[in-house]
């Protein structure tokens, strides 16, 4: 019984030591448009919302680029239904909330003032 105990207690020491961070880890530090928000958007937005298919299943919002991106970033629409904010409808409606990490990424780049870099 004393050597579980012991095992238990070492073994919490070693995680709070050395913690698991390169799975939880976010970069958010440079974020620009061409890479990590057009990723962002191809991979969660553009089956309803691309050019081709906007008017058929997206609303007639198109987010396929940057100036058709840029109004919903300003205006708040972008973040409010990424984040599942209140008063906004949820996107994207196939599947659930995108991660957390896309969330801060794109709330960074429109805290930088939305740049097209």
């Amino acid at each position: 019984m004393i050597a579980v105990v012991l095992f238990s207690c070492s073994y919490k020491k070693e995680a709070i030591a050395y913690p698991a961070t390169s799975t939880n880890f976010c970069d958010t530090f440079n974020i620009r448009y061409s890479v990590e928000i057009t990723n962002i958007v191809n991979a969660n937005c553009l089956s309803c919302h691309a050019n081709a298919v906007a008017n058929s299943i997206g609303g007639g919002r198109r987010l396929e680029g940057y100036s058709n991106l840029q109004p919903y970033a300003a205006g708040g629409l972008l973040l409010g239904v990424v984040a599942h904010s209140p008063g906004y409808n949820p996107m994207p409606k196939s599947g659930g909330k995108i991660s957390d990490c896309d969330i801060a990424k794109i709330r960074t780049w429109i805290r930088n003032g939305i740049p097209n870099n």
